[in-house]
């Protein structure tokens, strides 16, 4: 195990968690940056900013939550495919320090318990990406 341990490409795998993060944030800002462009199409000008915000307070938590746990899968699968010696921890690391990152983006409560399952799924994903990549 100490032997998979050493093979971790660390930089590799901070990049690709920092890269999962963002891509999750995108996602969820052109969801709702969609939304709001319906609405415009709708009201043929401006949209109603209350709308807007609702949609945005009501649905962002729980897309970002499904968008970086399948963003982690696939940084997982691409921290794996790059490494095959090591494939699973790798794609491990990667789950893990994702739902670490998850965990502590909260600065006003470290302790969320709704970030714990989110972390916790996080960490699966990349444990199942591992898994996938095997041959």
């Amino acid at each position: 195990m100490s032997n998979q341990l050493s093979q971790i490409k660390w930089v590799r795998v901070a990049i690709t968690t920092i890269v999962v993060f963002v891509a999750a944030l995108v996602a969820v800002t052109l969801v709702v940056t969609a939304y709001a462009t319906y609405l415009g199409f709708q009201a043929r000008g401006a949209p109603d900013p209350e709308m807007i915000n609702d949609f945005a307070n009501r649905y962002a938590p729980w897309l970002s939550s499904v968008f970086f746990i399948l963003f982690t899968y696939l940084g997982g699968r691409h921290a794996a495919r790059r490494v095959p010696d090591a494939a699973q921890v790798n794609a491990l690391a990667v789950g893990v320090l994702g739902g670490l990152v998850h965990a502590g983006s909260n600065f006003t409560n470290l302790f969320d318990l709704n970030a714990l399952p989110v972390s916790l799924l996080a960490a699966g994903a990349g444990w199942l990406a591992g898994k996938s990549n095997r041959k």
